[in-house]
């Protein structure tokens, strides 16, 4: 990645705090379990609380108050980075929000505390762009759940812009971030209506509402009576449960028996088995490897779940003429209606072409005198609703007496046709819709994506920083400080008690000279100073006291006197 020339690639750990505990994970296996949580004190951060630049404050843990002070090492406050070890994407993070109080991560859960000179909202950002994925993902370990640990995090690959323009670049992300939020809200409501619209819509179109003005005009129609009259009903499979003597009514047009319930002119409640042959299916032995891959389309739930509401001319599953032969799977027509009658309730398909079904289904193939599309319809408009058909709290089934005993709402066929019409209509304007809701939601996800990857670039607002300040002398700045803490611990008597502050005290700034200091002091002294006379004066490590005199040089802000010893100021 090409950056300004005042920007600088680091690492998170260069950018941590420079006292200790800058960056932990949670309590390790025993320290804290599940059983320790208590309904309020200490609030427990965890996996689930760690969504993309959000924190989910839904799922709240707590423990008891008391315990704070032994896990205070993994202590997390406000503005620090929270990221997550696993699950998708890896290494997700976010800030911790203002109001969260006295809190602590959990195991797999990571808290970064980042130098106050460094935005940590930016630094955020980063850590959830595409580059910063790919490189956790290459860098996850783990066979089932992968996931990344404390190092992988520290060594994160970062560009760090200076800085005075960390917060603008903040800025602009959230801006970005505030309109795609409120396009995707909008695309929601789309998406929401949209299927609302097919809900309200196949429940008009089976109870008669779409075609009440077709009515009043379509005088001239064979009634259901006559219909009944005319089609003599389809041959059952020997054998079977009877069907139950149980009443249920359905939402829109299926019930089990007879409902009472009131029907437009020219209609009729009617058993299915009047008016289609209803059959289940059957899966071939998994024992016989000869019995499967071969050339008959097998329907399984899965392909019901994809192809709900429509025709399916392709299944995941094929069997051979074995399979068929060795089971009591068998070949249904095109056109057949298969409903999932097990685990998966309620999703229904429409053959495009011959094939075998598991015994997940049942089916129905209907006379002339109903239309597969219709009996689609009627079913789809049942939705959820079917399983009241069914029986068991954990995995509802329909079972059979139940199956054998529906009953659909059935008008005349010439007004089945118009309603499968119109529903057929209303249908593919709901898919648009959807369609397009669910573009604009990809389209408002990728500006965000693309805005951050462009900030990440510095191309992104400001070319270069305003004061002139690289982000080379931040992170010297972040270093100096860092040396300093670190010799003071050093030296510090082993009997003098450390203050009982937080455990994150910031040094002195005023110890070492920032760039601009540098250049004063050389005026002050009358616009001449011995480099080695500066160095001391300035506090500063000698390899980053001449990075940052060649900062100034390279700014023009100092000069070089003849014989080298010497800096001049203008």
């Amino acid at each position: 990645m090409t950056l300004p020339a005042d920007w600088v690639t680091c690492t998170l750990e260069d950018l941590l705090h420079p006292a200790p505990g800058a960056i932990v994970d949670g309590p390790f296996g025993s320290a804290l379990k599940s059983s320790d949580y208590t309904s309020q004190g200490c609030r427990v951060i965890r996996l689930n609380n760690i969504n993309v630049a959000t924190f989910n404050d839904t799922d709240k843990a707590y423990v008891d108050a008391r315990r704070f002070p032994e896990l205070r090492r993994h202590e997390a406050q406000t503005g620090d980075i929270l990221t997550a070890a696993l699950g998708d994407p890896l290494g997700r993070s976010c800030l911790v929000p203002e109001h969260l109080g006295s809190a602590i991560v959990k195991a797999d859960c990571f808290r970064s505390r980042l130098h106050p000179r460094v935005d940590a909202g930016l630094i955020m950002f980063w850590l959830n762009s595409p580059p910063l994925a790919r490189y956790f993902s290459e860098h996850g370990k783990g066979v089932g759940r992968i996931r990344i640990n404390l190092a992988v995090l520290r060594t994160a690959p970062l560009p760090l812009p200076p800085e005075d323009m960390q917060a603008a670049l903040v800025e602009r992300i959230r801006t970005v971030m505030a309109r795609s939020e409120k396009a995707r809200s909008e695309a929601q409501l789309a998406l929401r209506a949209a299927s609302a619209l097919k809900v309200s819509g196949l429940k008009a179109g089976v109870t008669g509402r779409l075609t009440a003005r077709w009515r009043e005009t379509a005088t001239d129609v064979e009634s259901v009576n006559a219909l009944l009259e005319r089609i003599p009903a389809p041959t059952q499979a020997p054998g079977g449960r009877k069907p139950t003597d149980t009443r249920m009514a359905g939402q829109a047009a299926i019930a089990v028996n007879d409902p009472g319930t009131p029907l437009p002119p020219r209609w009729r409640w009617t058993p299915l088995l009047r008016l289609a042959r209803q059959e289940t299916g059957h899966t071939p032995s998994r024992r016989h490897p000869e019995y499967w891959d071969g050339d008959v389309p097998w329907l399984g739930i899965p392909d019901a779940r994809k192809h709900h509401g429509a025709v399916i001319d392709r299944t995941a599953q094929t069997i051979t003429a074995a399979g068929l032969e060795g089971s009591s799977a068998r070949i249904l027509p095109a056109r057949t209606v298969c409903l999932s009658r097990t685990a998966s309730v309620g999703y229904v398909t429409l053959l495009g072409r011959p094939m075998a079904t598991s015994q997940d289904f049942v089916t129905w193939t209907c006379s002339p005198a109903l239309m597969p599309e219709y009996l689609l319809y009627a079913l789809m408009a049942e939705g959820k609703g079917i399983r009241r058909f069914g029986r068991g709290s954990t995995h509802t089934t329909i079972y059979f007496p139940e199956l054998r005993a529906l009953h659909i709402a059935l008008p005349p066929l010439e007004e089945q046709q118009a309603i499968t019409g119109r529903i057929k209509r209303l249908l593919y304007r709901a898919d648009m819709l959807a369609s397009e809701a669910s573009r604009a939601m990809g389209v408002a996800d990728d500006l965000v994506v693309r805005t951050i990857t462009q900030a990440m670039s510095g191309a992104l607002g400001a070319a270069s920083s305003v004061s002139g300040a690289s982000a080379r002398s931040l992170l010297d700045d972040i270093a100096v400080e860092r040396r300093t803490l670190e010799v003071e611990r050093k030296h510090r008597k082993p009997n003098r008690s450390p203050k009982p502050a937080s455990p994150i005290t910031p040094p002195n700034p005023d110890r070492f000279m920032t760039p601009d200091q540098i250049t004063a002091a050389v005026r002050e002294a009358g616009g001449s100073m011995r480099a080695d006379t500066l160095w001391k004066l300035s506090g500063l490590p000698i390899d980053i006291f001449y990075r940052r005199i060649r900062d100034e040089l390279a700014a023009g802000r100092l000069t070089e006197s003849s014989d080298k010893e010497s800096l001049l100021a203008h």
